[in-house]
């Protein structure tokens, strides 16, 4: 039998690092030089794995059926995201000891009984990393039976400190399932990669609309439609990159690499470098005067990389000062976006971290900001501490209308001190002790 095709982490391709707090120059200057010294966290507390990412992108595709190979807990998070039909195989220990490679059949044969998708993805668990089950084995066979694509997504928790490695891996088992183009491709029509189906996305895809395009979401809707598009577009760089490059080297469609559309300055750039790819007409510039309404606030924020210095330019437009800038991981295709923040913002440090919050309320007990902006969980903490705070994902930012939703959400959220005072008021959740040491106590550089 052919040997399995291995996916790539994101520390081996990209030189990615999870964990990270000090300046930016010496980490770009790092990453640049591509011996970029790895760090690790001697305590951290749970975060999203490559499992969680992967299931994020493949939970929202129309029509696809996804068997979670693992105990029950490892579906989780599918519930509350999850647009395709779904299915885990509950293994126990015995079958972690033993193997479950019956239980997987059986799991996807019942899915495909009941509902009857197109596709149907196995999202491989550490548990499967411990009993070594022939997932391919049992996939092929299943779709010679079914008559239907049966895809292994190679997660498994443990090769990888990088959550974003399960994007890579979704792109891996998706790829495949984009046949090549039958006629010439259609030059009013692009590819829109996301993964979070949003208001943001819709307003990015109205506004690609009225440049005159077809505009198909992938992967969600027109995956299998990706080849006959004449460009490819993503709203969010670090969860589809992979699957951008993929479209373009197997079906030679060209990828267009763009800063996310966070503001208006950068919506405005990145419809017109659409409407310049595509032979059409520019839109005119916006007006940015009439949304300068933060003056003076300090404000830290916390969101993907992408993301997170996009908003960082569009606190900037608002009239706020940015006095801490939080991303999941960094990597090297992130240097040029890092040397252009670190010449704007040299004495700011960057904070890497993922999910672990108890890093995040040390570093804001010093930064001490008007305003916290990231993602509900930090948000949550940063009220517990009496910080106003904004729950946003980067799907809220995106476009000219993330710009007036941050306003009002902002204003909203400063206006109300009484509020931010009374959730500081139960007793933190953490030591003294704690906020006297340094926010980066546990993290070192990996001993090789």
């Amino acid at each position: 039998m052919a040997r399995k095709p291995q996916l790539a982490t994101r520390e081996k391709r990209l030189s990615a690092l999870g964990a990270y707090l000090g300046e930016i120059g010496p980490l770009s200057a790092e990453l640049e030089s591509g011996d970029a010294s790895q760090r690790i966290r001697t305590f951290a507390q749970t975060g999203p794995d490559d499992i969680t990412q992967a299931l994020r992108v493949l939970g929202g595709i129309d029509g696809a059926g996804i068997v979670v190979h693992g105990a029950r807990g490892c579906a989780a998070v599918l519930p509350r995201t999850a647009g395709a039909a779904w299915a885990v195989t509950n293994l126990d220990q015995r079958d972690t000891i033993l193997g479950s490679d019956k239980a997987l059949s059986q799991a996807i044969r019942a899915l495909y009984r009941r509902h009857r998708p197109w596709v149907i993805f196995v999202v491989a668990t550490p548990v499967v990393a411990i009993n070594n089950d022939d997932i391919r084995s049992a996939t092929e066979e299943a779709a010679e039976e079914l008559g239907i694509p049966v895809q292994v997504v190679r997660s498994d928790g443990f090769r990888s400190r990088i959550a974003a490695t399960g994007f890579d891996a979704a792109a891996q088992a998706l790829l495949p399932l984009v046949p090549q183009a039958s006629a010439e491709r259609r030059s009013d029509r692009i590819n829109l990669l996301a993964v979070d189906q949003g208001p943001g996305l819709g307003h990015i895809q109205t506004l690609l609309s009225e440049l005159g395009l077809e505009v198909q979401l992938v992967p969600a809707e027109g995956l299998r439609q990706a080849a006959t598009a004449s460009l490819t577009v993503t709203v969010q760089p670090d969860e589809t990159d992979a699957l951008g490059v993929g479209l373009e080297q197997q079906h030679g469609v060209p990828f267009l690499r763009l800063p996310p559309p966070i503001g208006l300055a950068a919506t405005h750039s990145f419809l017109a470098a659409v409407a310049q790819a595509t032979g059409r007409d520019a839109p005119a510039p916006p007006s940015l005067a009439p949304l300068n309404k933060l003056t003076g606030q300090r404000i830290a924020l916390a969101l993907p990389p992408a993301a997170a210095f996009a908003a960082a330019d569009l606190i900037e437009e608002l009239g706020g000062i940015v006095t801490g800038v939080g991303v999941e991981h960094v990597d090297i295709g992130h240097v040029a976006v890092l040397k252009n923040f670190a010449v704007k913002h040299p004495d700011l440090p960057l904070h890497v971290a993922s999910g672990q919050s108890f890093e995040h309320v040390n570093r804001l007990a010093r930064l001490s900001p008007d305003l916290f902006i990231g993602p509900t969980e930090l948000a949550l903490a940063a009220a517990r501490q009496g910080i106003p705070a904004v729950a946003v994902r980067s799907d809220d930012l995106l476009g000219r209308r993330g710009a007036a939703h941050l306003l009002r959400q902002a204003s909203k959220a400063l206006d109300q001190p009484a509020l931010a005072a009374r959730l500081a008021r139960p007793p933190s959740a953490y030591r003294p002790s704690w906020f006297r040491r340094s926010p980066d106590w546990h993290i070192k550089l990996e001993v090789k």
